[in-house]
């Protein structure tokens, strides 16, 4: 176990957003959250980042690094008079990473022939792909992406899941909200699958099949909303 979410919630006056919940997550796993818009996805990100505290429990990381994440928010602000280099660069002198590194992610990203193009005329896709640049730049124990694939086109999107995969491959662990299921079926060692701020499931992807009598995760989804629903 590597990350430990105990009786952790989340309210906003009136209004919860995360019940309290207890899981854990194993290392080398991947993790993908899933569930529609306000099921909860965001709110658990931003408690395993520590954007936003909780309203009660904790989030415990049971790691040996002085910081056991790296973060790819679903968006992400850069200076747009500065160029993918400079902004890696300022970020390598807090990680202590050298210019090879810099180099290594920026090619791995596709963004190495623009590193001296300046940020604020790239499109959504390449300022998604230098989010999850300075992500990578951090050789840490756990990546947490939230929506990842979001601006991203078809070839990169294939490029992120084979990312994705060496790290598994390097026993990272990776959490990943996205509301694409495709993404899921084709990444994930376990699923969490989120409603009105509850986890309806966790598991594996064969067990959601057998516990929910469905073939697909699209009969998944609509059996947990159909029994939500009717429980209203």
């Amino acid at each position: 176990m590597i990350v430990e979410l105990k009786e952790l919630s989340k309210a906003y006056k009136k209004k919860t957003a995360l019940a309290p919940l207890n899981l854990h997550i194993d290392q080398g796993e991947c993790i993908v959250l899933c569930g529609g818009n306000g099921a909860g996805k965001s709110t658990m990100i931003k408690m395993l980042t520590g954007v936003e505290s909780p309203t009660t429990g904790s989030v415990i990381f049971h790691s040996k690094q002085r910081k056991p994440f790296a973060y790819m928010p679903d968006q992400m602000m850069f200076p747009a008079e500065l160029t993918p280099y400079e902004i890696l660069d300022y970020y390598a002198r807090f990680l202590n990473k050298d210019k090879e590194t810099i180099k290594l992610v920026l090619e791995k990203t596709g963004l190495w022939s623009e590193r001296n193009q300046k940020a604020g005329g790239f499109s959504k896709g390449m300022s998604q792909r230098l989010n999850l640049a300075q992500c990578l730049l951090a050789d840490t124990d756990i990546y947490i992406l939230d929506e990842p694939t979001d601006g991203l086109d078809p070839y990169w999107v294939i490029q992120l899941k084979k990312i994705i995969k060496e790290l598994k491959e390097k026993n990272k662990t990776i959490i990943i909200s996205s509301h694409i299921m495709r993404d899921a079926i084709e990444i994930a060692d376990k699923l969490i699958i989120l409603f009105n701020g509850k986890i309806k499931f966790h598991g594996t992807l064969d067990q959601a099949y057998k516990e929910y009598k469905c073939s697909s995760l699209e009969e998944v989804f609509l059996s947990i909303h159909k029994i939500e629903h009717q429980s209203d």
